[in-house]
């Protein structure tokens, strides 16, 4: 079997630089594990491993350099076989040890993690010193003071008032935050740590908030853009509100002139009438007056002054049903039993006029009667009823008009106060 010594000078050399490149090979396995794994029990026979390939490169370098000593009878089988397990064993523990620190928690699994959060963190003891900060705050930290701070009060000196030579300036609008020459901005937060051995422990983060700001200044003009088109609309409405009561004016004038017209009539008849006929005179006469003192449909009240109305001009008004108080509803079903008691008074030529209500699934169904005479054909409106069905419609309720078999007003309005 060849001994070591037997071999050419080469292939001596050679093997002296394979023993060299084990020992640098089970060098680096220890340090790796140290950082990542403190086990006792590896580190032992790592560094019995180490030792003994250290004493076997001696030995070769001592002989090859022919430093006088016995033969060095080692069979070189054994020797390559020596150093090929030497490789195997640390080529395969160190990648163990790194497929094992890639799924396990350390302290450079957690530096890793922090340094690729995109919030810049920083940890201080209660002594002010630096105990981590990850990448992100590094880059910050460059911007503003120009290098990696060495205690907390580096940086929260700088954000207290930042420095003329710095890529930072203070936003005056929104507080603790700092708009660097990327333009982005970041919002910087200090907090004192509790919890069960953190006592004492500072933690300084910045969060980006460019997207939160450029969002708010939106949000701002839009608000200012509605602000103006809200004073718009109402400007519009209190057009609209003009042009109606010009028109309510316009029918009223109408409404009057039509009444005051009759009953000049009426008198101006009278005037020339035989004493026979006076007396029908001066009952058409007080038609005419009862539909003056009658309000139009846009007027306003209650219904018990609508009843106390319909008395006076010798129409009894009664009720079947319930009517909610102080609601858009109960004006609109006054101003229509006005109408009805006029229309009454001047068509039908009754004394009577029925109100009937019932409710479902919040509408309340109106239905309005007399005891007079029944239309001859299809009712024209006037100008009482079209304004009554204008504000019935306004209101979000519906209107109908029915002469067969006897007259009837139908309103359909909303019960609730926010929907008319």
């Amino acid at each position: 079997m060849t001994c070591f010594c037997e071999l050419s000078h080469l292939a001596q050399m050679a093997l002296i630089i394979l023993t060299w490149l084990g020992v640098l090979a089970q060098l680096v396995l220890p340090v790796y594990r140290f950082f990542h794994r403190r086990s006792v029990i590896h580190t032992i026979l790592d560094g019995v491993l180490l030792y003994g390939l250290l004493v076997l490169l001696c030995f070769l370098v001592r002989y090859n350099r022919h430093v006088p000593q016995s033969d060095f009878h080692l069979p070189v089988p054994a020797l390559i076989g020596f150093l090929a397990a030497a490789f195997a064993y640390s080529g395969i523990s160190l990648c163990r040890e790194m497929r094992r620190s890639k799924r396990e928690i350390n302290e450079w699994s957690v530096k890793e993690a922090i340094d690729d959060l995109p919030v810049g963190l920083l940890f201080a003891d209660a002594d002010g010193h630096i105990i981590l900060i990850n990448r992100k705050m590094a880059e910050l930290s460059h911007l503003l003071i120009d290098r990696l701070p060495r205690t907390l009060s580096d940086m929260t000196d700088a954000l207290a008032s930042p420095p003329p030579e710095s890529q930072a300036e203070a936003m005056t609008d929104v507080a603790d935050c700092y708009r660097f020459r990327d333009g982005r901005i970041y919002r910087f937060c200090r907090s004192e740590l509790d919890g069960e051995g953190l006592s004492g422990y500072v933690q300084l983060d910045a969060h980006d908030e460019t997207e939160i700001y450029e969002g708010n200044i939106r949000l701002r003009e839009n608000n200012e853009e509605l602000k103006q088109v809200n004073l718009r609309l109402q400007k519009m409405y209190a057009r609209m509100e003009d042009e109606v009561r010009e028109k309510e004016s316009l029918h009223l004038k109408v409404w009057l002139h039509d009444t005051m017209g009759s009953s000049l009539l009426t008198i101006q008849d009278i005037k020339h009438s035989s004493s026979t006929e006076t007396k029908q005179k001066l009952k058409d006469l007080k038609e005419a007056v009862g539909m003056l003192s009658a309000s139009r449909s846009t007027a306003k009240g209650t219904f018990e002054e609508a009843q106390q109305k319909a008395k006076q001009l010798g129409v009894k008004v009664t009720l079947d049903g319930y009517i909610p108080p102080d609601t858009m509803a109960e004006q609109l079903i006054t101003a229509a039993v006005r109408e009805c008691v006029t229309n009454c008074i001047r068509h039908a030529k009754g004394d009577r006029v029925h109100v009937k209500i019932t409710e479902k699934i919040g509408i309340l169904r109106v239905q309005i009667t007399n005891n007079g005479q029944v239309p001859k054909g299809q009712i024209t409106e006037g100008s009482g009823l079209s304004s009554l069905r204008r504000s019935v419609e306004a209101s979000g309720g519906d209107m109908k008009i029915s002469h067969r078999p006897a007259f009837a007003l139908t309103l359909y309005l909303p019960r609730k106060e926010d929907n008319l």
